[in-house]
């Protein structure tokens, strides 16, 4: 496979271990597991992995691991060569692991289908049936289910309708010209041939099982034997990795969306109790002090020797307890107890938030995080939109750490959640996660700004539990009970969609006026029981973060009239009546699970939306009636 240049950053999140990367040739590859991502090009592994090390131990305790580790960037080799002390460069000529997958092709002249080895650079193969060396196509199709396996097409199954078929015959790919399944078959030399209509239907009908019996599995045995998964990890290495799995797969086209959907989890830099500490927390990562240098010590003097080594002379200004405080934290001994406590909770994310939250009302001012306060509502004027208001300030710059936890295919919704669904995760980006070497995960770090601001509580709550408001959001409770999707019933409160509405409001009005557009802006939602806020925000990689544009929106007398802008557009979408109408009357979106929200007035891309663009109902916003911002 040819080198594919990557973001560090993407890495993380769209193509992470086991997902599908495509070329600008037109060529796919899957990206290896993590077990390989540290080895240069001569398969050596590289242990100095300090340069890499993420200082975030509220995140990293919360997952167990010991370490969070940024992507490997590439640096070749040959251009220190030979250059002396002075360009002395480590870790050089460090690949990602990249297999060709999907493996079968098909001769471009003749139509023969071929399979070619995961490791093959190249799509030049010798065809059988044209004698002669082509460029061969990889086929569009790969199989996929909800546990997270991917594998080939059957192709020599599906043709002789048996999947323990022993034909060895040579089979075409043959299309008969349409745009559909129907105008593509595969026929085999043995003269079986069979059209692809319905591998990418999941159900028959709605009065299929829960676990969706797909098409492709009630029909690719002739005998009527269901037809499962079977269980393949190609990322790990080899197609014959694999395991046994109980699912009913799909074929899915493979630059499809839903071929992989990363699980990542975000933590907002926060500053501790103890300044001088955090400073200290800071010049480790700047200088390179790790966790693995530091266990080269057996004692707190030794280490706190080690770390004045490494760092520059003003450490001596700070005190012998800080440095040890700052060390223990760098170890990640510090809040373990309280860590095992959260790892098992519903949802690890909401525990982060809980203090994100209480740090974000406060004013801040520290290296990684300074927060603003601009308005409170002690400013608010009585029949003024402001009262539906308690706090504006302005995060005039953050740090974001975002770590990969897992993926899932077909779906985004998972039955697990805590720690069976961090170990879950961790066994597919691992083939030997129980290593104790293996026990990372990677992450990314970004800088930007944003507008923080909160909802009044209590006219929240005293508006939800009005009759009408309740007798319409039930509606929404019904479809998604219909649904059977698997949604966390936390956010099924009339002040949580209303919160999420509001927030993909002001980012689109927002995006008019700051200088950035709408994918480059996310929401950050924070919607416990007590805890009604939304932080709006902005990053990049760059440690010097962003422009400003996002931030200047926050004053008063900008953000406020941002507010009225986007409410008084809500209330007419250029896809009204129809979208009002049916948002109330049946819902819409995936599973019915919106009201009135669709393109033209609510949904965001999907970089900037948490809820995958669900959960929105204006009705709930601006509704005459029942909307909390209704006139």
């Amino acid at each position: 496979m040819k080198d594919l240049p990557l973001r560090r950053g993407q890495l993380v999140t769209t193509f992470g271990p086991g997902s599908l990367v495509i070329s600008p040739e037109g060529e796919s590859a899957m990206i290896g597991s993590l077990d390989k991502w540290y080895y240069d090009k001569n398969e050596n592994q590289i242990n100095a992995l300090d340069e890499f090390e993420i200082q975030e131990p509220r995140l990293r305790s919360l997952l167990k691991v010991d370490k969070l580790l940024m992507p490997p960037d590439y640096r070749p080799g040959y251009k220190y060569k030979d250059a002396g002390d002075a360009l002395k460069q480590t870790n050089t000529d460090i690949y990602i692991p990249l297999l060709r997958f999907p493996t079968w092709h098909y001769c471009n002249v003749c139509k023969t289908l071929h399979q070619s080895d995961m490791s093959n650079r190249t799509s030049w193969l010798d065809c059988k049936n044209c004698k002669e060396r082509r460029k061969m196509i990889q086929v569009p199709f790969v199989m996929v289910c909800n546990h997270g396996h991917i594998s080939d097409f059957p192709w020599r199954e599906w043709v002789h309708k048996d999947e323990y078929t022993s034909c060895e015959g040579q089979m075409r790919l043959i299309t008969t010209g349409g745009a559909t399944l129907d105008s593509l078959k595969v026929k085999c030399s043995c003269n079986k041939e069979r059209l692809l209509r319905g591998i990418m239907t999941r159900k028959n009908n709605i009065n299929d099982d829960e676990e969706g019996i797909s098409e492709l599995s009630k029909r690719l045995n002739d005998n009527g034997e269901l037809y499962k998964c079977p269980g393949h990890k190609p990322w790990y290495g080899s197609l014959s990795e694999s395991e046994i799995c109980t699912s009913y797969p799909v074929a899915v086209l493979k630059n499809s969306i839903n071929v992989y959907y990363p699980n990542t989890i975000s933590a907002i830099y926060l500053p501790g109790e103890n300044p001088a500490v955090e400073r200290l927390i800071d010049m480790f990562e700047r200088n390179g002090v790790t966790s693995s240098w530091l266990n080269m010590a057996d004692n707190s003097d030794k280490k706190i020797e080690i770390v004045k080594k490494m760092c520059p002379p003003e450490i001596q200004e700070y005190s012998h307890s800080d440095i040890e405080l700052a060390i223990l934290y760098i170890e990640g001994e510090l809040d373990d107890e309280q860590a095992e406590e959260r790892i098992y909770s519903k949802n690890t994310e909401k525990e982060l938030r809980k203090k994100e939250f209480e740090t974000l009302v406060n004013e801040v001012d520290t290296e990684n995080l300074k927060v603003r306060k601009e308005w409170d509502t002690s400013n608010t004027e009585e029949d003024d939109i402001t009262n539906k208001f308690t706090l504006v300030n302005r995060v005039t710059k953050l740090k974001e750490t975002i770590a990969l936890t897992g993926f899932n295919r077909l779906t985004t919704n998972e039955e697990e959640s805590g720690r069976s669904k961090l170990e879950k995760g961790k066994k597919l980006l691992f083939k030997n996660p129980d290593l104790q070497e293996n026990n990372w995960l990677p992450a990314y770090k970004v800088y930007g700004e944003g507008i923080f601001f909160t909802i009044n509580v209590e006219k929240l709550f005293t508006w939800e539990q009005r009759y009408d408001v309740i007798s319409y959001f039930n509606r929404l409770i019904t479809r998604t009970e219909k649904s059977r999707a698997k949604i966390d019933e936390s956010i099924l409160k009339p002040r949580n969609v209303l919160i999420h509405t509001l927030a993909h409001i002001i980012i689109d009005e927002l995006a008019l006026t700051c200088g950035y557009n709408s994918a480059s802006i996310r929401e950050r939602l924070y919607i416990n029981d007590k805890q009604c806020g939304i932080l709006i925000y902005t990053s990049s990689g760059d440690i010097d973060g962003t422009f400003g544009g996002l931030v200047r929106m926050g004053k008063k007398e900008n953000f406020f009239s941002v507010v009225y802008q986007a409410i008084d557009k809500a209330r007419w979408c250029s896809s009204d009546p129809v979208c009002t109408e049916i948002g109330k009357s049946s819902g819409q979106g995936v599973n019915n699970l919106n009201g009135a929200a669709c393109h033209s007035c609510s949904y965001l891309p999907e970089t900037s939306c948490e809820l995958g663009n669900l959960f929105l109902d204006r009705t709930l916003l601006v509704d005459e009636k029942i909307g909390f911002f209704g006139k």
